[in-house]
């Protein structure tokens, strides 16, 4: 929705529109087993800090990433 009510240059939107999904598909994959209520903030750093440092730069909406992987921009 903050891509359509403040859209940005075409990169921008591609970066934000992947990492968004990267972070919602990892959320989720964390899910079976853990109740939701007792869900922490503690449970999922480590893997994000992880998914951050193996980020990969993109100059190019052209360019394609594995959709697991974050995207960052100069």
């Amino acid at each position: 929705m903050h891509e359509d009510l403040f859209p940005n240059k075409p990169l921008e939107t591609k970066m934000d529109l992947h990492n968004n999904q990267v972070g919602m598909d990892y959320f989720m994959s964390l899910l079976p087993g853990v109740h939701r209520q007792f869900f922490e903030s503690t449970f999922f750093i480590e893997g994000l800090q992880k998914k951050t440092k193996e980020g990969v730069l993109i100059k190019s909406v052209d360019e394609e990433v594995d959709k697991d992987i974050l995207i960052y921009l100069e």
